[in-house]
């Protein structure tokens, strides 16, 4: 059930009316032990040139923010990378967390890597994978006028 809100708000952020310069990302990452169950392995990214935030979703977001994307912060934007931070309150095992999320999306590779840190603790969970770009309109794409 989680999975179909999720791919409904994916929808929604994909057709919403985004400026010109705004661009959506499907990230796709193979799910891997490294990842611990926190890195998952389809992220949606849109992100308008120059703006000092982003928007993000994946299954875990979806899970721990109300089913609602999350606004992620730029910490670089440069022509070879867009850099995102965000955190993430959970609750795992009875206890408590604030997870801190980094991800780093290469623009000429297409390469993303995202990293998860529990506060609190040494230890941190990663996954890697690739990005394309979606068409600027999906409805169009969809063959919807």
């Amino acid at each position: 059930m989680v999975l179909l809100r999720f791919l409904a708000a994916v929808f929604a952020l994909s057709v919403s009316s985004v400026p010109a310069a705004a661009s959506t990302l499907e990230c796709k990452l193979p799910v891997t032990g490294a990842g611990g169950g926190y890195i998952t392995g389809l992220y949606y990214v849109q992100h308008e040139e120059g703006s000092a935030e982003a928007i993000v979703s994946d299954e875990v977001i979806m899970y721990y923010n109300d089913e609602q994307p999350i606004t992620a912060r730029v910490s670089d934007d440069t022509d070879a990378k867009l850099v995102l931070t965000w955190n993430i309150q959970m609750t795992n095992s009875g206890q408590m967390t604030k997870m801190q999320y980094r991800a780093a999306w290469f623009r000429k590779s297409g390469l993303l890597t995202i990293r998860a840190k529990p506060g609190g603790y040494s230890n941190s969970f990663e996954g890697r994978g690739t990005c394309r770009a979606l068409p600027e309109d999906r409805s169009k794409a969809a063959g919807r006028p």
